[in-house]
């Protein structure tokens, strides 16, 4: 039988995997592919994201053909658990055209090919390497941070993501460079000429708001097993772990809302360049009603407005709701908190422990006392300097 193909998209955190990935998965020759999800965090936002309405992910299951496989299956039982999943997804009727599975961005290479090839029914296809062009031109000066003829970083933090992105672009066989539309022509360009150079058997393609499609990479050819085993040997990297030893990651979780000025406060002095990641998703005591999807890498921080809380839809203001939507609605609302309803916050911070401890400090701080809640709760209105203008990206943008 001819193996089933399959696509790993790895790459450094917030590099645009899962947003790549979520554009691809609404191609329709893509709509019966099996999805692993390789994710670092215990809370398993990818999968979640992914998944969208149609199911739950469950850890180290396959759910409506995909396998969410974070906390310890991505890190401990990385291999055996990659191998349930590839023996479940062979069961599928119909089989899929093709597995797609995203990285962590913390995942060492050579254990994660090793894990995706053990099961002869699947070939790996393209091993995908994303880079964020505009981390690598404020981080990393276009690349050359990345070669031994740069300037290595004097930050420690920004040299342990060097070393970690110079891994992963050491066994890929694609590079996209992601976020090219925030960068200047010649940058690109610039930062093109030095990847080609770090990785002279990779196709390199360009993506901005996750455009490139998979099969236009159908004519690069199949990334060799064997050699990417002799370079693993070459570079002394056959007995790792499955993800980068100095990167940790916590989840911090509450019901209390955030205030939206000290959170902004905190994030423009304690974001720390040994914080690669935070992501989840949150609610601003300003902002009740929203459910906010956050995403954090480097500098840049995105708020997305995925939602309504139930909470606030129960209130029925613009009177749409039957009344037996409302009793629906307030069940499921009585067995969560009796405050908050179903407004929660939790966010995976990911990076160097000291960076990581440090903002999840700095974020329990912004979080709202009882006096303020109890402010909150009498209609108080709270300083938000957060952007309150919505920027709709459309399929086709």
């Amino acid at each position: 039988m001819t193996p089933t193909p399959l696509v790993a998209l790895c790459g450094f955190l917030g590099s645009g995997k899962t947003t790549i990935l979520r554009r691809w998965r609404g191609d329709e020759d893509l709509r019966g592919a099996a999805v692993i999800v390789h994710d670092f965090s215990d809370f398993g936002l990818d999968a979640e994201l992914l998944a969208g309405d149609e199911s739950i992910p469950l850890p180290g299951k396959l759910v409506d053909r995909m396998a969410a496989l974070h906390g310890r299956h991505a890190r401990e039982d990385l291999h055996p658990s990659v191998g349930t999943a590839l023996n479940e997804i062979s069961d599928l009727t119909p089989p899929p055209p093709v597995v797609l599975c995203e990285s962590t961005g913390a995942a060492r290479p050579w254990p994660l090919i090793q894990a995706l090839t053990q099961d002869a029914r699947f070939a790996l296809r393209h091993f995908i390497v994303t880079v964020d062009a505009l981390n690598l031109h404020r981080d990393f000066d276009d690349g050359k941070a990345l070669t031994s003829e740069g300037t290595p970083s004097p930050d420690p933090a920004l040299q342990h993501a060097a070393e970690v992105l110079a891994e992963q672009l050491a066994f890929a066989s694609i590079v996209i460079l992601t976020k090219v539309d925030l960068l200047q022509k010649d940058s690109v360009n610039a930062q093109v000429k030095l990847l080609q150079e770090i990785q002279p058997n990779a196709a390199i393609g360009l993506s901005a708001h996750a455009g490139l499609q998979l099969p236009q990479l159908d004519d690069i050819p199949a990334p060799d097993l064997d050699t990417l085993k002799q370079r693993a040997e070459s570079l002394g990297l056959t007995r790792q772990s499955a993800t980068s030893d100095d990167i940790t990651s916590v989840v911090l979780k509450d019901s209390r809302p955030f205030h939206p000025l000290r959170l902004h406060e905190a994030c423009q002095s304690k974001l720390g360049t040994g914080l690669y990641r935070t992501k989840g998703f949150l609610w601003l005591a300003s902002r009740p009603g929203d459910v906010l999807l956050w995403q954090q890498s480097g500098s840049q921080i995105a708020l997305e407005l995925t939602g309504t809380w139930r909470a606030e839809i129960v209130r029925n203001q613009g009177g749409h709701l039957a009344p037996e939507e409302i009793d629906a609605l307030q069940a499921i609302l009585d067995a969560q908190d009796s405050m908050f309803g179903d407004r929660h916050n939790e966010l995976t911070l990911i990076g160097l422990k000291p960076a990581v401890d440090a903002f999840r400090a700095a974020l329990e701080e912004a979080l709202c006392t009882d006096e303020e809640i109890d402010a909150w709760q009498q209609g108080k209105t709270f300083t938000d300097p957060w952007p309150t203008n919505v920027k709709r990206v459309g399929a086709d943008s």
